[in-house]
């Protein structure tokens, strides 16, 4: 294998390992906004009923009209807060670009692990198709918070997202933690 080539795998698996990183942080934050997002959809319905409750005003005398008022004031501020974060569309942006990272890791696998072995021009030519394919992703991808980072770090650090096939010590039958 002549050095160009052995360059151009050598950078497939940069590729490949940063896709897998973006991808996994992009996962993490999204599973924390989905739940975010169910607290703003599910609190306003709680609230509201505590503020419409009649129980509340007649049992909690004063403390229970100013509980039924804060009730309905929170009630309110939940949709805004939601509506202003845009959280409903932030969720599917995380998700489209999890998932969009996701198939360039396994691309720029595959280009490593298998284009590699056919002519240099051809490998070339199909990591430039891919490369800018990442470009476009990246370009329209949310950018996951630092802590996401952090915990995709630690994840894929204790194997959460290494298959069995790629462990080289590994029994075959052994099973491993999946993929995002």
């Amino acid at each position: 294998m002549d050095k160009t080539t052995s360059a151009l795998i050598d950078e497939c698996k940069r590729q490949e390992e940063s896709c897998k990183f973006t991808a996994a942080s992009l996962y993490i934050w999204q599973k924390r906004s989905r739940f975010w997002r169910a607290v703003f959809i599910i609190a306003p319905i709680v609230f509201g009923s505590i503020a419409g409750s009649q129980i509340i005003g007649v049992f909690g005398e004063d403390r229970g009209k100013l509980l039924g008022l804060a009730s309905g004031l929170l009630a309110g501020f939940f949709p805004a807060i939601y509506s202003n974060f845009d959280l409903g569309m932030h969720v599917k942006d995380i998700g489209r670009a999890a998932g969009d990272f996701t198939s360039l890791r396994d691309r720029f696998r595959l280009l490593a692990n298998v284009d590699s072995l056919s002519s240099y021009e051809e490998f070339r030519s199909a990591f430039e198709q891919v490369i800018d394919r990442k470009e476009a992703v990246r370009s329209g991808a949310p950018t996951a918070p630092e802590w996401c980072f952090k915990i995709a770090q630690k994840k894929i650090k204790d194997g959460d997202y290494t298959f069995a096939v790629d462990e080289k010590d590994a029994p075959a039958s052994e099973p491993s933690s999946q993929a995002s």
